[in-house]
């Protein structure tokens, strides 16, 4: 440290005293003289105040300084509308007087001046030829170049407001005159410049007889530079003239102009025929245009000229205008020539240590300049290349982009040319949009351009990110839907799921380095794009990716219009976020975040979100969460915040409605009063006062319930409301769906384990099961009949009823036919109710179980015969061993029987119920269903009845077993 102090080879203490001599010399009380007006021109710029405006314009034309002069000339067009009489009469003679020895810059002004007054048509066209246009015509003879362009351009713009008259006398021989050949060549180049516009107001005829010779002798002219000129106006002389015409006159010139030695010559004819395909019929595309392209495209891709960069910027509408006319071979030859310009001079570009010697030798060596030249041109063509991509797609078709184009494609989005990426990346939209369903090919390129290192790349993709984003959700939807067929909605969900899966970490990767730059724009721009994720993202993707990046945008500290962006960005998505829950507590973490913010800086933020948050929601949405948290903020400490505040009251006016929202209007109110009376600061009272006089303006909405008259504010209003009631609807609709589901799944659930468990059951029980089926065939002969009582209870109710009834109904058919062959009545048995009081359930078939009778294999039915005949012999000796006295009973006596028993349960039960509840006279479910006999008067054997167990089951006529009854 005790070294001295050197800056810039000075000691310090040198330095110091300089330093002082310098501020000596800019001390403040230094008086400035320079840009102060003496006395003598501050009287000479005065202008009496009493003068009128025609009288002031004409004293200062006439002794004022040039300042004032070209002041009178800009406001000539307000004053002749003003006072065209006088003005006319005396100002623009004045006027004219004064362009002969003008500056330039006056003339300017008279030009923009004569141009206004022609296009405000506020003076007669006779009047403007004879005063304004014979200005125009002799200015346009100044030897100063830049003069006479300037009054060559009003001439041009003039033109279209005049009448043929006028044109025909004044302008068209002026033009022809200047196209002579003794004439100098700027002359006949501003010929050219007019005949193409005279040919627009004249008819076929007029132009064949007046304008095509002068036409036809300055596309033969002697210097280059008009043969172009010309060159560009023939397909506006062409249309003038039609179709007929152009090809006897016309056509024969632009051939021979497209083999001129000259590069601009054939660039100018290049671009004419393009304007011309239009006008021009079959027949001479193909036999005229088509070959001549080609020619001059390949010679131009031969000699590698100059002309290349032009092609590749022509090449698009080339294409498309010919599409029509183009053969398979041709069509072919177009898109291997585009194929080639897209790639041209990739394979040429030299390596670093030449492009370091090239800059190095650049400005020594006229060769290497044309190289460097020569490098641009490729840059050129590959630039024009990538612009015309869109056309080139819908020139091959979608189905083809894949085979032809996707591989020139592929090498210009990794072009090394920053310019050539961002050409191709403004136009990925219109890209995508043309493949439709084929736009899946094109999505690893999609996400390369947004992970791009270069900004204006990076830029140029999220410029048009909603449409890209669209058109992939379209196309994706599209392939899957023509794919998979009834598999279509799962497939393409899953395919747009992957798709947004594989976009949205390069959307928050190209945030994120947004962020990290001090690039603000690319910044704002991507989270104002990021508002229209809603329409391809549901609310769940959009909650849980991108609200916390926009948040973390908010709350961090950025440029105002990155915490804008975010801000609005947050409003569209509470807007299309389908949850209530969710909705909710982002419009209290957008209070907690911004209103509730300790920096004032936060809270102005929070008055600023409101007016996005009036443009998106409806007024209910917006009185209900965000109405009282801006009065309260009328009373912040910090006075900045205040007004703002105040400049927000009147819109706050406007999203109230009587009389629902009467107590909000009230508190509005007692802000403006309190603020009015009791605030100290100067801007703030004078913006509440202003506030206050804007509110009573404002005229606050009552609803109606007759009157339906609406503006068009409350149609906008009504619409969102209606979207918000619709998400609400929507969510509780969803719920009621989950429940239903939730609810609809259990029975199956159980049903599924009842099945798992019978299963499980019925496969340990199967070897007994076959053992006591083996048993009873081997005791009977026969497999056991199901009864006609019905089946078992755990069989009925799993029976269905259509075949049910179908096998009721043929059993009923089969006894009637038994019956009228026997002749004896067959009457179907009859069951006991389980319960007193109640009827018992009718019977119910069993469809589902398999038939009892059926036929063994390898069996005649002698089996089966042999067990009914031994059957019959048991029966026979059990009807042997009763007494005489008893006699077996009929069907008709067991019905009976059956009748009085039940009448006899029915009696005992209601007396049982009238003495005392709970009595032992009752039946209970077991005597009811089984052995319940009916005593006969006499002493003599009670009948016996038939049983009614499911265990017995007969078929056909057998007789029902009989059981007697057992004593008392």
């Amino acid at each position: 440290m005790g070294e001295t102090f050197q800056w810039g080879g000075m000691d310090g203490d040198d330095f110091m005293e300089e330093m002082e001599n310098d501020l000596r010399d800019l001390s403040l009380e230094r008086s400035i003289t320079t840009g102060l007006k003496t006395a003598e021109e501050i009287e000479r710029l005065t202008v009496d105040e009493k003068l009128n405006d025609v009288d002031r314009a004409l004293y200062l034309l006439s002794s004022g300084q040039d300042v004032q002069r070209i002041s009178v000339v800009r406001d000539l067009a307000k004053l002749i509308r003003e006072n065209q009489v006088e003005g006319m009469k005396q100002v623009v003679p004045k006027v004219r007087e004064v362009l002969h020895l003008s500056c330039q810059e006056l003339q300017e002004a008279a030009t923009q001046a004569f141009v206004q007054i022609a296009e405000d048509k506020s003076i007669p066209p006779q009047l403007y030829a004879q005063t304004f246009l014979q200005t125009i015509l002799q200015n346009i003879e100044s030897r100063d170049p830049d003069i006479s362009d300037s009054w060559l351009s009003v001439l041009l713009q003039v033109i279209k407001y005049l009448p043929k008259e006028i044109i025909k006398r004044d302008i068209l021989s002026i033009a022809i005159a200047k196209g002579q050949l003794n004439q100098s060549v700027q002359s006949r180049l501003a010929s050219c410049q007019i005949i193409g516009k005279v040919a627009t107001r004249f008819d076929s005829f007029m132009i064949k007889k007046d304008v095509l010779p002068l036409v036809t002798a300055l596309c033969q002219d002697v210097d280059y530079e008009v043969r172009a000129c010309m060159c560009k106006e023939l397909a506006i002389v062409a249309r003038g003239l039609g179709l007929e015409p152009t090809q006897s006159a016309i056509l024969p010139e632009l051939v021979e102009l497209s083999n001129d030695e000259e590069s601009c010559v054939r660039l100018s004819a290049l671009e004419t025929i393009v304007n011309l395909l239009s006008l021009l019929d079959d027949e001479t595309c193909n036999h005229t245009i088509i070959p001549l392209v080609c020619k001059y495209c390949d010679n131009a891709m031969q000699n590698k000229d100059v002309t290349l960069p032009s092609i590749a910027k022509q090449f698009g509408r080339l294409c498309h205008g010919l599409s029509v006319n183009l053969t398979e071979e041709q069509k072919i030859w177009s898109l291997n020539y585009y194929r080639d310009l897209c790639v041209f001079g990739l394979h040429e570009k030299p390596s670093q240590e030449d492009a370091l010697l090239i800059l190095e030798l650049l400005s020594k060596n006229p060769r290497i300049q044309a190289l460097y030249k020569e490098e641009e041109r490729h840059r050129e063509c590959r630039h024009h290349s990538a612009f015309n991509m869109p056309c080139m797609v819908l020139f091959a078709g979608a189905k083809n982009f894949k085979s032809e184009l996707y591989s020139s494609f592929a090498s210009l989005c990794d072009d090394p040319e920053e310019q050539v990426r961002v050409s191709l990346a403004k136009g990925f939209h219109e890209v995508a949009k043309l493949l439709g369903n084929s736009v899946s090919a094109i999505q690893g390129e999609f996400i390369n351009f947004l992970s791009d290192e270069n900004e204006e790349v990076v830029s140029a993709i999220i410029s048009n990110l909603p449409e890209t984003c669209e058109a992939f959700s379209k196309g994706l939807d599209q392939g899957h839907t023509k794919i998979f067929g009834f598999r279509k909605d799962r497939n393409r969900v899953l395919k747009t799921e992957n798709f947004f899966a594989e976009v949205i970490p390069a959307l928050l990767a190209a945030e994120a380095r947004a962020a990290k730059s001090r690039n603000w724009r690319l910044h704002s721009d991507i989270l104002d794009r990021f508002s229209y994720l809603t329409r391809c993202l549901s609310s769940e993707q959009v909650y849980q990716k991108f609200v916390p990046v926009v948040f973390n945008c908010i709350t961090s500290h950025k440029p105002l219009p990155v915490h804008l962006a975010a801000c609005r960005t947050i409003c569209v998505f509470i807007k299309h976020n389908k949850k209530q829950e969710q909705r909710q507590e982002l419009c209290s973490r957008l209070i907690e975040e911004c209103r509730n913010h300790q920096s004032s800086r936060y809270r102005r933020l929070f008055l600023d979100v409101c007016v996005f948050l009036i443009e998106i929601f409806s007024k209910s949405f917006f009185n209900q969460y965000f109405f009282e948290k801006v009065l309260e903020l009328a009373e912040d400490p910090i006075p900045n915040v205040r007004l703002r505040c105040c400049s927000l009251l009147p819109l706050l006016k406007s999203q109230l409605k009587l009389p629902k929202d009467r107590q909000l209007l009230q508190q509005l109110d007692l802000v403006v009063r309190k603020l009015l009376v009791m605030e100290k600061d100067r801007d703030v009272t004078a913006a509440i006062r202003q506030a206050a006089t804007d509110m009573d303006k404002f005229q606050v909405v009552v609803e109606s319930l007759t009157t339906k008259h609406y503006f068009e504010e409350d149609v906008l209003d009504q619409k969102k409301e209606d979207e918000e009631r619709l998400l609400i609807q929507l969510e509780v609709k969803e719920k009621e769906d989950n429940d239903k589901e939730t609810t609809s799944t259990k029975p199956e659930r159980r049903r599924t384990e009842a099945k798992t468990n019978e299963r499980n059951i019925g496969s340990a029980s199967t070897p007994a099961k076959k053992a006591s089926r083996l048993k009873a065939v081997s005791a009977s002969g026969r497999k056991s009949i199901p009864s006609p009582t019905g089946p078992p209870t755990h069989t009925a109710n799993r029976a269905s009823s259509g075949q049910a009834g179908k096998k009721a109904a043929t059993k009923l058919a089969r006894a009637k036919k038994t019956e009228a062959v026997n002749g004896t009545p067959t009457t179907p048995p009859t069951r006991i109710p389980s319960k007193a009081g109640k009827k018992s359930p009718a019977p119910e078939l069993n469809n589902n179980t398999k038939p009892a009778i059926r036929r063994r294999a390898d069996s005649d039915g002698y089996l089966a015969a042999a067990s009914r005949t031994a059957r019959a012999e048991r029966l026979k000796k059990k009807e042997s061993s009763i007494p005489s006295s008893t006699s077996i009973p009929t069907s008709s006596d067991v019905r009976r029987s059956s009748l009085g028993n039940l009448a006899h349960e029915r009696r005992s039960s209601l007396k049982s119920e009238q003495s005392h509840k709970g009595s032992t006279g009752s039946l209970d479910r077991k005597s009811t269903s089984g052995d319940v006999t009916r005593r006969s008067s006499g002493g003599s054997i009670p009948q016996p009845r038939v049983t009614k167990s499911p265990s017995l089951r007969t078929s056909g006529n057998t007789t029902p077993k009989v059981r007697r009854a057992a004593k008392p």
